[in-house]
């Protein structure tokens, strides 16, 4: 593998992502922790006492693991964590099929890559924990996949009851083994292919859960590193977090005051507002197990699919007594998060970033601080097919993040291409000059002869042009050969017009180049910084 980069800046990112990455001092007010800075996250960790009951987590962690049948690894990270110094680092993503795009294996990578990272330079026990995103209900999210298959790039949605309850609590059903078979269908027949496709048949069965599938998915994968699961979607977690998701009610005019100032002062220093505001951050899980959103009107709270509201006293009575029933949205969830949790740092890619930046003052409503936010590695992958053809062309990796009609039309405009009638014009001027003479010197031996001499002349001109015909076709070809590779090379690198990493899934490149590619990648994270995109070739 070999390892460049580019600055985030040629590509297409936020201005609120690049100046996290390039210029955090201009977000001060937005984040507590520069993550670039060694001595502010010395400073943090120095300071950083776990807001929760570290024995009661360990419990919790301990059972929610066996439903993933957790490893000897796994067991060896919980009672590191069982040291009072300890802390975790944290990263989490949506239960997508199959482990989804490239950038949840690079979400664990950069967390693996970090822990051992801060563990060494700190001289502190650090343990990795992958936070299952097992409330959200994004069911399109969760179930559409995304294969380069041959020259193109082919998407597509898995069908199948529940949506409209947790994706986590989804039954994958009958059809998930025929939906298998028609992504190995679409794939090339490698080495390593028998052994993927045996592994996921193992871990998606028709009676298997999409939660359940995913977390042995990647304890499979990365378990051998030390890597926890965890999720608030579990009886015991539900109760260790009453308290919290009680406050979210009880101080839901504050919260909501809070999450509006940042995000109204987000908005006025230039940057977007990632996440829509709403009166409250959680949800009501109804007898059906649907997710609905709970809000407030005049002074009461409702939700669809209730007969009757809640006052705010019941509501925080019922959340007390019945915890499993509510469910909090993506704001009150990462503050859950740290209070389960030991964790002082979390993992995230743009998108969450931009949302956590509206985030600061929410999180001290609780008594807590928002945690140091590390941005995931970017990265985009080269196999060596593409990379063959990348440069027979004039375009850089970025420029392909254009509409294939303007890359065309700017390849045809500027490709140096030969004049070829220019070349034809003199080749049969020159051919005439030399003619004339000869022709001539024939009919000066025999005047019977000149018309002869002058069909010789009219046949030469007659192969000339056929000639002609055959470089304009051959150029023709060529560029439709060049043509044929700008599509390719889009397929692979901005699929959708979109970077490779949101929407390649990762079992492409495993079916490719074996489970090992995630170890080699792990390596060269260990020695980078995740301030600019990575172009990695295979």
């Amino acid at each position: 593998m070999n390892l460049t980069s580019i600055e985030f800046s040629e590509l297409p990112v936020t201005k609120l992502f690049l100046d996290y990455t390039t210029n955090f001092s201009s977000l001060n007010s937005f984040f507590e922790t520069d993550p670039f800075s060694v001595e502010a996250i010395e400073e943090r960790l120095n300071s950083y006492s776990f807001p929760g009951d570290r024995a009661l987590t360990l419990q919790f962690l301990k059972q929610y693991n066996q439903q993933f049948d957790a490893g000897d690894e796994i067991e060896k990270s919980l009672d590191k964590l069982a040291d009072e110094n300890a802390i975790a680092m944290v990263t989490g993503q949506q239960l997508t099929l199959f482990g989804g795009p490239l950038f949840t294996a690079y979400k664990i990578l950069t967390l693996l890559a970090y822990s051992k990272k801060w563990e060494k330079q700190l001289n502190r026990p650090i343990v990795p924990v992958f936070w299952m995103a097992d409330e959200d209900h994004d069911y399109e999210e969760a179930a559409t996949i995304g294969v380069p298959a041959g020259d193109d790039f082919k998407k597509m949605e898995f069908e199948t009851d529940g949506k409209g309850k947790r994706v986590f609590d989804i039954e994958l059903g009958k059809h998930i083994e025929p939906f298998l078979e028609e992504i190995k269908n679409l794939q090339l027949d490698t080495d390593f292919s028998d052994q993927l496709w045996d592994d996921l048949k193992k871990f998606y069965q028709s009676d298997a859960t999409f939660g359940e599938a995913f977390g042995k998915w990647i304890l499979h994968l990365f378990g051998k590193h030390g890597l926890i699961l965890a999720g608030s979607n579990h009886p015991t977690a539900k109760k260790l977090l009453s308290k919290q998701i009680q406050s979210g009610i009880e101080n839901a005019e504050k919260n909501y005051r809070s999450l509006t100032d940042k995000s109204e002062e987000l908005v006025s220093a230039g940057y977007h507002q990632q996440v829509h505001l709403q009166n409250s951050n959680l949800f009501w899980i109804d007898q059906n197990k649907n997710r609905q959103k709970i809000s407030l009107e005049n002074g009461k709270w409702t939700a669809d699919g209730r007969e009757t509201d809640w006052t705010t006293d019941s509501l925080i009575k019922d959340i007390e007594q019945n915890p499993q029933h509510y469910s909090p949205n993506v704001f009150l969830r990462p503050v859950l998060q740290n209070f389960l949790i030991p964790s002082v740092a979390y993992v995230a890619g743009p998108g969450e970033i931009a949302y956590y930046a509206q985030t600061k003052e929410y999180y001290r409503d609780f008594g807590v601080k928002q945690p140091i936010i590390i941005p995931r590695f970017s990265a985009t992958l080269f196999e060596s097919g593409v990379d063959r053809i990348f440069e027979k062309l004039p375009f850089k990796m970025p420029d392909y993040n254009q509409r294939i009609e303007d890359l065309e039309a700017s390849y045809i405009e500027h490709a140096e291409t030969p004049d070829i009638e220019k070349i034809f014009g003199q080749w049969r001027d020159k051919v005439s000059d030399v003619s004339g003479a000869f022709i001539k010197d024939v009919s000066e031996i025999d005047p019977t002869l000149k018309k002869s001499s002058e069909k010789v002349k009219a046949a030469f001109f007659t192969e000339l042009d056929k000639l002609k015909g055959k470089v304009y076709r051959s150029i023709k070809d060529q560029e439709k050969t060049q043509l044929k590779r700008i599509r390719k090379i889009q397929a692979n690198l901005f699929p959708e017009r979109n970077l490779q990493e949101r929407e390649v899934a990762f079992i492409y490149i495993m079916n490719k180049y074996g489970s090992s590619v995630w170890d080699r990648l792990l390596e060269l994270f260990e020695n980078e910084s995740p301030d600019s995109h990575k172009i990695i070739r295979l």
